[in-house]
């Protein structure tokens, strides 16, 4: 007894292709912007890819994954059983899961000949794991990378084979340039990877992929770092608001940002996409280093935002942005950390530390600092009297010996109060 089959009309058919075609259509000219500018075909494009990328093995054949979702697309435009084979002849994907893992004659015949191949009613009875219907091969780069069947007799399905391989070589397709982002991805990362650390000369294989991925080595970028609990999150929403020339990387705790930009709007740039992030409901921390020229300088970039955000994170806790240009004599005291625990400097204000349980006179220092030195404006800042903060200097003074009110023992305090608070 013949099993019959619904079949669409052949119009419905190709109107849901060409529907299939004309999204990846858009598809790969959004996807061909990566290559653009580039001295090497789309084609050298995938073997370099896959030759560098995995070991020298190509990608040539249908995956099971792949498989699967070629029947299960192509099964919701046409009501019959399909079968996709691997370059063996075994069947890896199919309505009809009692079939997986199969060897199927007819795909057997495909590969061998090159050609599609039908199966008669008659011929099913004699073939082993066949039934009637037709198969045909997919085709890469005229490669044969796997073989798609229809169940079903030929005469009333033939009409059809063409365009459910036409749809399985477009999700083929469409896989390929999604590897293609993928490792564009992947590359790029540890690129910029080897751009932090730069511990040795780059070599000529980094030059060479840099301008393979068409990455201008020679633009100002500033190292941007995000810290946050869900990188992933960050790495989402960065990518929202990043240019062509900007590159990026995953770090165990965040992201980093290289960031082409004009010296001029590098903070205004790094304060704007903490509130976007902040707006998201997103709790991070950003630190942003100096603008370099080019290449050369950003691992010295990127330490500066990390210096930047460990002595930011510790003086100002509340803050969630900091910028390096705000921290340099910190970061610089950081990077020169090595000082003896009963250094003098450390030593005096260990003592002030010691005597000021109530914190009082450290509050004092702190914004007698910030504002400069100027008396009636730190005064207006502690809600206390001109007189209230004489006194309060002069006590600082004694336990210490050194008079906030001159700028060489004041900046001694300074650096005294940072160096106790990011050691």
């Amino acid at each position: 007894m013949t099993q019959s089959f619904f079949l669409p009309p052949i119009g419905a058919v190709l109107l849901v292709v060409s529907k299939m075609w004309f999204c990846f259509y858009v598809y790969y000219n959004e996807v061909s912007q990566i290559f653009h500018g580039m001295q090497i075909s789309r084609h050298e494009k995938i073997e370099l890819y896959f030759t560098e990328a995995k070991g020298g093995k190509m990608l040539r054949y249908v995956t099971k994954e792949l498989a699967q979702k070629i029947v299960c697309r192509t099964m919701e435009i046409i009501d019959c059983n399909i079968n996709v084979m691997n370059e063996k002849g075994v069947i890896i994907g199919s309505g009809d899961k009692n079939r997986i893992d199969q060897i199927h004659e007819g795909a057997l015949m495909v590969l061998k000949n090159g050609s599609p191949y039908e199966i008669t009613q008659q011929q099913a009875d004699s073939l082993r794991g066949a039934k009637p219907g037709v198969n045909l091969p997919i085709l890469f780069n005229g490669e044969i990378v796997g073989v798609v069947g229809l169940t079903g007799l030929p005469e009333q399905i033939r009409n059809y084979g063409k365009l459910v391989r036409m749809a399985a070589e477009m999700i083929f397709q469409e896989m390929i340039l999604i590897e293609e982002i993928q490792w564009d991805e992947r590359l790029k990362e540890e690129l910029v990877h080897q751009l932090l650390q730069q511990e040795e000369p780059l070599d000529s294989l980094f030059f060479d992929r840099a301008n393979r991925l068409d990455i201008n080595l020679h633009l100002p970028r500033m190292a941007l770092i995000v810290i946050a609990e869900n990188r992933h999150k960050v790495m989402k929403l960065v990518k929202k608001y990043i240019a062509n020339n900007d590159l990026y990387a995953m770090l165990p705790d965040g992201v980093v940002l290289l960031k082409s930009i004009e010296a001029g709007s590098a903070s205004s740039y790094a304060e704007q996409l903490e509130k976007q992030l902040r707006a998201s409901g997103m709790a991070c921390k950003l630190a942003a280093g100096s603008v370099q020229a080019d290449f050369k300088g950003l691992h010295v970039s990127y330490q500066q935002a990390k210096d930047t955000l460990a002595v930011g994170s510790k003086l100002h806790p509340e803050a969630s942005f900091y910028c390096y240009s705000d921290y340099q004599i910190p970061v610089l005291l950081r990077q020169r950390a090595g000082f003896p625990e009963n250094h003098d400097l450390l030593h005096h204000y260990e003592k002030l530390k010691e005597y000021d349980k109530k914190k009082e006179l450290l509050e004092t220092l702190t914004v007698y600092i910030e504002k400069n030195g100027e008396g009636s404006t730190a005064a207006k800042k502690l809600f206390i009297h001109r007189n209230t903060l004489s006194y309060r200097l002069d006590k600082i003074q004694s336990i210490t010996g050194k008079d906030p009110r001159k700028v060489k023992d004041l900046l001694e305090l300074y650096v005294a109060m940072l160096l106790s608070t990011i050691s």
